[in-house]
């Protein structure tokens, strides 16, 4: 344990790194992030239940975002799902 009152000069290298890895949070290195689905336009009128006119529509409005991936047009799960979840 540490001397509060020692000034930070008088510290060795290993009383410096303990004061400074007891003032960071524990980070937690094994957890990965969930994948992102995306789906296609065919897939993304079908999971909404809209037409391709009302997609790109809503595409163009700034409503529903969109990606290229693979130089093909495609929509983010989550997104849908936040638009379903809001009309509700």
């Amino acid at each position: 344990m540490l001397d509060p009152n020692t000034p930070i000069w008088q510290l060795t290298v290993g009383q410096f790194i303990e004061l400074v890895e007891s003032q960071q949070p524990k980070i937690e290195l094994n957890t990965a992030p969930e994948k992102e689905e995306f789906l296609n336009t065919d897939e993304a009128c079908q999971y909404l239940k809209i037409s391709k006119a009302t997609l790109f529509r809503w595409r163009k409005v700034g409503y529903l975002k969109s990606d290229k991936v693979g130089g093909i047009l495609r929509f983010r799960k989550s997104q849908l799902d936040s638009i379903l979840t809001s009309n509700q």
